[in-house]
């Protein structure tokens, strides 16, 4: 969350100091397609990948989204049935939801390695990701074996690996403060067709990884099914797969935003993506998606788990503020971020409760004190993967329910 007010404080801090040239040579804008016409975001599709994405709220997208969740249990239950596990009652599902937090995903990393050090991490059926925790999202869904790829990109990069700040005049001619092509350098060497072609046999045994965006122009969150993204085998999906990663981590005004191609009636429009992190902080899975009632009817009782890792700090930041616009709006929007970061975690709470599913959080612990000079610091980032490596090999990194719930 904090990482977010910094470099959003950084663009008004730009934005102030241009404000002159502004009002003087006026300001541009990048070309693009029209946006989809209102209200209608949740018909355009993308052509040839119809079905990878819901649109949350959307009552369509929403039944559908239901549908695609109890087409899971045929698919598992085929699987386990190949392997010679056929069960009358399907063994624990594990649920795995992880936050934004920007470099603060170092935490997750560092939690998902002595998670495994321990030698009780599960297979989680769900993952799901916004913004850092988008990033993370397919090296955990694919498991131990990449700890080490997790790792590496949390204590090894240093800011120039992630992103690079464009000169000051980016603020009139450009749609961000940054330039993160050496990010989406980064997704395309770790995840080439190999490593797609792995998320797609998961599908085929029921497992789900999504990821969170939200569509700008339409005001509206999109989750975006990975899985089944992978399993289309369409040419297209490894680049709108790594599209919808930058897309889910693209801190709107500090960072780019995704441009995605969809067609309406035959009709070419372009949907601007940015971080799922503006409209909520950490999901699992839309509160009109009633799992416990799917359940009973498809497998009877099955015990769930459902693990949700905040790359955040829960106690309030305090820091004084200086009377300064750039300072107080700097604030404000972190305590917005801070706030919206609790709720999810109630709306989530409540959820798990309404569905019978046991709810496991962790987070960053208040005593965790590094020094943060910068985005992207190597320095902190190492400090905080250690943290959540000895906060999961303590044995006490879960508690049960929300801070003040």
């Amino acid at each position: 969350m904090q990482v977010t007010s910094r470099f959003v404080h950084r663009a008004m801090r730009m934005a102030c100091l241009m404000l002159t040239s502004i009002l003087i040579v006026g300001c541009s804008a990048l070309p693009r397609l029209g946006a989809v016409p209102d209200r209608l975001a949740a018909s355009a599709v993308i052509p040839g990948l119809e079905g990878v994405r819901y649109v949350v709220g959307d009552a369509n997208d929403m039944q559908r989204l239901t549908r695609d969740v109890a087409d899971t249990w045929p698919r598992e239950r085929a699987w386990l049935a190949a392997q010679a596990k056929p069960s009358a009652k399907l063994p624990t599902s594990s649920l795995l939801a992880l936050s934004g937090g920007g470099d603060n995903g170092a935490f997750g990393a560092g939690v998902l390695n002595g998670w495994t050090a321990t030698g009780t991490r599960p297979e989680f059926l769900l993952v799901t990701g916004i913004s850092t925790g988008a990033l993370i999202a397919p090296f955990a869904f694919l498991g131990p074996k990449y700890d080490a790829v997790l790792r590496a990109l949390y204590t090894r990069n240093q800011r120039a690996d992630i992103l690079s700040i464009r000169k000051w005049w980016a603020i009139l001619t450009e749609d961000a403060v940054a330039d993160t092509t050496p990010l989406r350098m980064q997704l395309q060497k770790h995840i080439d067709q190999a490593f797609l072609d792995e998320i797609a046999l998961e599908y085929d045994k029921g497992r789900e990884l999504w990821i969170s965006t939200t569509n700008l122009d339409a005001h509206q969150r999109v989750i975006w099914n990975m899985t089944k993204l992978a399993a289309s085998k369409h040419p297209r999906s490894l680049a709108l797969f790594h599209d919808v990663m930058l897309a889910s981590a693209a801190i709107p005004g500090a960072f780019p935003p995704v441009m995605i191609d969809v067609e309406l009636n035959g009709i070419p429009y372009q949907e601007m993506h940015v971080d799922g992190g503006t409209m909520a902080q950490v999901f699992v899975y839309p509160p009109n998606v009633k799992l416990a009632d799917l359940s009973h009817s498809q497998d009877g009782e099955r015990e769930r788990q459902l693990y949700v890792l905040m790359n955040t700090r829960m106690d309030p930041n305090w820091a004084q503020t200086q009377r300064s616009v750039l300072s107080i709006a700097g604030r404000a929007i972190s305590s917005m971020i801070h706030t919206q970061g609790v709720g999810d975690l109630y709306r989530i709470y409540l959820t798990a409760q309404r569905d019978q599913i046991q709810f496991n959080l962790t987070y960053i612990p208040e005593d965790f004190l590094q020094d943060h000079p910068e985005e992207f610091d190597n320095t902190f980032m190492q400090a905080l993967y250690a943290r959540g490596y000895q906060h999961a090999v303590s044995g006490q990194a879960w508690v049960k329910r929300p801070p003040g719930f």
